[in-house]
């Protein structure tokens, strides 16, 4: 239900009136820098100031040139606005604007040009304060501008009650007004508006609560019929659950006949089991008995065995005890005998230290009669001697980058091809995630010796894992007994190595692959022989096994 448009009413009212509770007139929108500010109309103006304070307003602010210009009127008498005192202008200026209604806004305008700088669009509730304070305490001319400004300003900060006290107040002080001064007939009409405003309001309460009271029926009425569609709903749920139990119930029962017809039957069916295992159970034990006779009877052969064995355990000790006698001679004898042996290789020992002294000193008589030569001299019918070293880590990576693998035993073959291998090293580098037990035991019996390293992990995940250094040093201790020294590695660490086994007289020839093999390396060594699909197989070859060149020493 939409509110009544609510009737006009005429200023000079002298009640307290809210304008948040009850529509006003219109209200003006003043044009600003910052925009447009709404600003009170008449009514709300002359709510916040009441009769006395437009009384001071009108009688203190406007000229009285420039207001009868605006009102266009005169006295009953026919006198001229501006011959009349200041209070009784007042009073014919609120009179008329009852009866016209254009004359307000007219009025207005006036008032705010008068103000001046003076009129704010806003007011801060503790400057109002301040200056109503200040117009209390000292009235002074300005008080009807700065009760313009406060009841102009869109929002004064204070209520309307505390700002007509305070007009009310300060118009007494500075008008002189005594009490009961206000006209009778602007008294009157403020009475007759006061009571008109004040029904205007109890009817708007009481349509208000018959608003509110037909929207708590309105609310009630449908909170009822959402409970009779709940309640329908209920009804039906319990109809199918009643359902629901019966067709359950007659299941109930048909389960336990069925119950009971199962029992009946699982009872004939053990009775029936019973009587079969009875029979196995009969049949069993006739086994077992059968079983029992015969263990007895091999127990009974196997107790006469023991008492035979043990009758040629006797007679065994007999002879043991005679065979040491004999051996104790015979130890005897040995002992005696090796005595001899021992004197007589002690003569031949020292015959051939002699021998050994004076092959010496002719050797030290030639080597002073010729120059030391650096290499080795051998005759050339006479077998060389080999070492092969494998750096397998190397060879592995350099194998992968062709998609194959090192034919370990076709490598050994290339290398002591008419020579005599004497040592053949594999250095491997093990990982913990891979098992290479197999490949090896596949070294292994390949004649070669196998060297293990666990592959050390740092703590930044970075692995560490060479055999450098000690593929050195064995190179190093076995050049005495060789002629040969075979390098199967691309690794350019090795050339020290290299130039230190070719100034104790070596032949130093490597083994790697063209693209992997250092430089330095290949250029140092006495030959370089690079690998190639010979001494290579695919991932999935298997060989059979050939025989391996070994020697007397070849696990040395």
């Amino acid at each position: 239900m939409k509110p009544p448009l609510r009737k006009r009413i005429h200023p000079l009212r002298t009640g307290c009136y809210d304008r948040r509770d009850h529509p006003v007139a219109p209200e003006v929108k003043a044009a600003s820098s910052g925009g447009d500010v709404v600003q009170p109309g008449w009514d709300s103006y002359l709510d916040r100031l009441g009769p006395t304070g437009l009384r001071l307003i009108l009688a203190s602010l406007p000229d009285a040139k420039e207001l009868a210009a605006v009102v266009g009127q005169e006295t009953d008498a026919g006198a001229p606005l501006t011959d009349l005192d200041p209070l009784s202008r007042a009073d014919i200026v609120a009179d008329l604007c009852l009866e016209d209604s254009s004359l307000p806004p007219r009025l207005l305008d006036l008032l705010d040009r008068e103000a001046g700088e003076r009129l704010r669009r806003t007011w801060d509730e503790k400057e109002v304060r301040r200056h109503i304070a200040e117009m209390i305490r000292e009235p002074s001319a300005d008080a009807a501008q700065i009760l313009h400004c406060i009841a102009r300003a869109s929002r004064p900060g204070l209520a309307v009650a505390e700002i007509r006290a305070a007009a009310e107040i300060v118009a007494g002080q500075v008008l002189d007004l005594e009490s009961g001064s206000v006209p009778k007939r602007t008294a009157k009409v403020a009475s007759d508006r006061a009571s008109l405003r004040a029904l205007e309001q109890e009817r708007r309460e009481l349509e208000i609560q018959v608003r509110r009271l037909e929207g708590q029926l309105h609310r009630t009425l449908e909170r009822s019929a959402k409970q009779e569609e709940i309640l329908a709903k209920r009804a039906a749920e319990t109809m199918d659950l009643q359902r629901s139990a019966k067709s359950a119930r007659d299941q109930l029962q048909q389960l336990e006949r069925e119950l009971i017809s199962q029992r009946k039957r699982t009872e004939a069916l053990l009775e029936k089991r019973a009587k079969e295992r009875t029979g196995e159970i009969t049949t069993a034990l006739r086994k077992l008995t059968r079983e029992q006779r015969r263990t007895s009877s091999a127990l009974e052969k196997v107790r006469a065995l023991e008492r035979e064995r043990r009758d040629v355990l006797k007679e065994q000790a007999k002879g043991l005890l005679r065979l040491g006698d004999l051996i104790e001679k015979v130890v005897f004898h040995n002992e005696a005998q090796s005595r001899l042996e021992a004197a007589a290789q002690s003569a031949i020992l020292k015959e051939l230290s002699d021998i050994r002294a004076s092959v010496e000193r002719s050797d030290d008589k030639n080597r002073k009669a010729s120059p030391a030569s650096p290499t080795k001299n051998r005759s050339r019918t006479e077998t060389r001697r080999v070492g092969v070293f494998v750096d397998v880590q190397n060879m592995f990576y350099g194998a992968r980058e062709k998609g194959a693998r090192l034919d370990f035993e076709a490598l050994l073959e290339t290398t002591c091809k008419d020579r005599q291998l004497v040592r053949a090293v594999a250095y491997l580098v093990e990982s913990r995630d891979i098992d290479q037990s197999a490949f090896i035991h596949l070294l292994q019996m390949k004649a070669y010796e196998v060297k293990r390293k666990p592959l050390r992990v740092r703590h930044d995940k970075s692995a560490k894992g060479n055999w450098d250094l000690e593929m050195a040093l064995d190179a190093l201790s076995a050049a005495a007994d060789l002629d040969i020294v075979v390098l199967v590695t691309g690794d350019g660490d090795f050339v020290p190595l290299v130039h230190q086994l070719k100034r104790q007289g070596l032949r130093v020839e490597v083994y790697g692959f063209r693209r992997s093999t250092a430089p330095d390396l290949a250029q140092a060594c006495d030959r370089f022989i690079p690998i190639t699909r010979k001494l290579l197989r695919k991932p999935t070859e298997r060989k059979t096994a050939r025989k391996t060149p070994t020697t007397r020493d070849a696990r040395a």
